[in-house]
């Protein structure tokens, strides 16, 4: 699997957990007793790893934004067209 999957993955399960946990302590008579600290402790580790997977990723530079993805392609664009250039006076 993907790293970028994983990461969104990892995202979509803290924003399950997050709306989970809510109505886990909006609702309590729907969890066995004894159940429901080990549930919210569960959801609690599952927002964490969703928070320090998205951390990772932009640490390393996996996420990147709108603005540098263009970037990168303009630059790709703009070096390709001064080979074409050098090479047609040469």
């Amino acid at each position: 699997m993907l790293r970028e999957q994983l990461v969104a993955e990892a995202r979509e399960a803290g924003r399950n957990a997050s709306h989970n946990l809510d109505w886990i302590r909006k609702n309590p008579e729907v969890m066995l007793p004894g159940k429901i600290e080990s549930a919210e402790t569960y959801l609690n580790k599952m927002i964490a790893f969703a928070e320090a997977e998205i951390e990772n990723a932009r640490r390393s530079g996996r996420t990147l934004g709108l603005r540098a993805h263009i970037k990168g392609l303009l630059v790709s664009i703009l070096n390709g067209e001064r080979r074409k250039s050098k090479g047609e006076t040469a």
